[in-house]
Parts: C-alpha cells; sequence; structure tokens
C-alpha cells in the first residue's frame, strides 16, 4: 500500500495566501496545544493561506470523534489513540507531526540531569495515601484518560513494571482536569493527568508516584495531527499547507516555551503564574518514524490493537520530510 498523498506544489519555504482555505481543528486546552495556539496568534496560519477555527474538547476519543463524523477537518490526537481508531477500521492519516518525549529522555530522567526531572503526564495521589509505587494500585480504582489509549496503556504498564496487577485494577475514564478534581474528592485512588491540571495537585501536595509516558516509552511521538484519508485525498494540498504551519508552530515552542506557558494560561483563563514550572513537551518538527514505528508495536504487545498497520502508507511524505 502506497502513502495516500505525494508530491505537491505548495512549499514551505515559500510560503502563500493565493488561496485562503477555512479549516477547522479540534484541539484540548493543555500545555503541549500552546504552541498551536502560539502560532495561530502570530499569524503562522494565515501565512499558509488556512483560516483556521479551532473546536476545543474534553479527551482525545472526542478529537477522533470530531474527524470521523466529519465536524472538523483535522483533529490533534494522541499516536496511540490514533492507531486504535485505525484498528477499528476508521481511515486516518497523520498530516503532521507534534509534541512528544524529547529523545533520550527517560536516561536523562533517570540520571537526574537538570531539565528533565518531570514530564507532562503524571500518575497522582493524595498527600497521605499509603501508596508509594504504581504496583500498590492492585485493587485500586485509577483515573485514566481515554479506555485502551495512551493513558491506559502506560499506566498498565508502570503497574506491572512496579510489581502490580494491573487487570485487577478498576479504571475509570475522565478528563485531565476532573481526573485531579476526583482525586482531591477523594473519589478515587489514584489519577492519570496533565499539564496544566497536575500542577493544581501538586501545589495542594499531591504527590506524583511515576511519569508514565516517559517510563514507558522513554522518547519518541506521544501525539500528531490527523484527518481522514477521504479528505487528505481531496485536499492534498491544504494537508501540505497545514504541515507546513504546524513546522512552524512546533519550531516556535521548542525556541519559546514562555510562550508555550502564557498562550496556554490564556486558553485556560488562568493566572500566568500557575503555569510557569509547567512542563512543556519536546516538539518534533518531523515525525520521528522509529518512534512511531516502537509506539506501535509496544501497543500491540499489549493486545490494545491486533491490526497490521503499514506506517509508511498512513503519514504523508510532508510530514516525515526535513
Amino acid at each position: 500500500m502506497q502513502r495516500v498523498m505525494g508530491a505537491v506544489k505548495y512549499k514551505c519555504d515559500a510560503p502563500n495566501q493565493d488561496q485562503m482555505t477555512d479549516l477547522s481543528v479540534a484541539a484540548l486546552p493543555i500545555v503541549s496545544n500552546g504552541a498551536m495556539f502560539a502560532a495561530f496568534n502570530n499569524g503562522i496560519f494565515k501565512k499558509h493561506g488556512l483560516n483556521v477555527t479551532f473546536q476545543t474538547v474534553a479527551g482525545l476519543p472526542a478529537t477522533i470523534s470530531a474527524v470521523q463524523g466529519g465536524a472538523v477537518d483535522i483533529a490533534f490526537t494522541g499516536t496511540l489513540a490514533t492507531f486504535q481508531a485505525m484498528d477499528r477500521g476508521i481511515s486516518l492519516t497523520f498530516i503532521a507531526p507534534f509534541a512528544g518525549i524529547a529523545p533520550g529522555y527517560w536516561k536523562k530522567m533517570q540520571a537526574g540531569e537538570k531539565g528533565f526531572t518531570r514530564e507532562i503526564n503524571a500518575l497522582m495521589v493524595a498527600p497521605d495515601s499509603p501508596i508509594k509505587t504504581p504496583g500498590d494500585l492492585s485493587g485500586k480504582t485509577v483515573v485514566v484518560g481515554d479506555v485502551k489509549g495512551q493513558s491506559e496503556l502506560t499506566t498498565r504498564f508502570v503497574i506491572k513494571k512496579h510489581g502490580g496487577d494491573p487487570d485487577s485494577v478498576k479504571f475509570v475514564v475522565m478528563g485531565f482536569a476532573d481526573a485531579v478534581n476526583a482525586l482531591m474528592a477523594g473519589q478515587v485512588d489514584a489519577a492519570y493527568s496533565a499539564e496544566p491540571a497536575i500542577v493544581k495537585a501538586e501545589q495542594a501536595g499531591y504527590r506524583i508516584i511515576s511519569w508514565p509516558g516517559v517510563e514507558t516509552f522513554e522518547e519518541g511521538p506521544t501525539s500528531g495531527f490527523v484527518a481522514s484519508t477521504t479528505w487528505v485525498l481531496e485536499n492534498p494540498e491544504v494537508a501540505a499547507r497545514f504541515n507546513c504551519a504546524i513546522r512552524e508552530a512546533t519550531a516556535l515552542g521548542r525556541a519559546d516555551p514562555d510562550l508555550v506557558r502564557k498562550t496556554t494560561a490564556e486558553k485556560q483563563g488562568v493566572d500566568p503564574k500557575s503555569l510557569a514550572n509547567a512542563v512543556v513537551p519536546y516538539y518534533f518538527t518531523s515525525m520521528d518514524m522509529k518512534g512511531l514505528e516502537r509506539f506501535y508495536s509496544i501497543e500491540k504487545q499489549a493486545k490494545f490493537i491486533t491490526a497490521d498497520i503499514d506506517l509508511n502508507s498512513v503519514v504523508i511524505p510532508q510530514a516525515i520530510a526535513n
């Protein structure tokens, strides 16, 4: 099976607005998406001839549903959630890379290297909880952000890694903010959440017992932008323009993490000071195909998916090229 999209005339280094196109994008109000919102504020999408409107949703499953149902053209989503959707027969194509775990991150975290002591996703418990490691979660109730997706997979992985039984855990699904609220209300034993929601809990003394994403995957692309394969086939140049804009957004995010934090705070309607120490993820300017293959393998080994997927056939060439 060949890739769904070949070469197009549009070039990132020669942007133009010869044809302005309306484009709808599903996104989350989280730190990683701050780079995209900052790029929008800086006119980067318009620079590439795109009139973008965002549909903000609560969680990753909703972004894929929005694309599948035709409510939006493009969606920010998790890599593993995309594989899940493909496994169910939903025809999707990666059209741009985005945020993830920086090369060598896990090794640097283990070494306690400055700047690598935190990650964007965390598994948290109450200040007075007897739970010390993920292995202590056997038989407990844990909030995750999706069913059989990244948060559940990585939570299961670290529970098993630390000697626990993930099959004995009762998993419930909530958005990142609701997960923290449920933990703080004493409704669950542990919660998987993300920046900036985890900052609120940390400030109240809640403890992080694992950084499950980086502990499971170590490094690589945990998210990207997808569209239906049909849409990509019908709109190849628009997809290429969006890819160019996201490349600039990721470069902006890597160059100015404080702008990402500030933009996220504005999107959240919170005091920017509350996100002053929020972790900004690593932004990929091209798709890490080796990382994509590793993530796919981990998910398939866990039996979260069963389909054989030719990854080269579901990523547009523009997303791979440097």
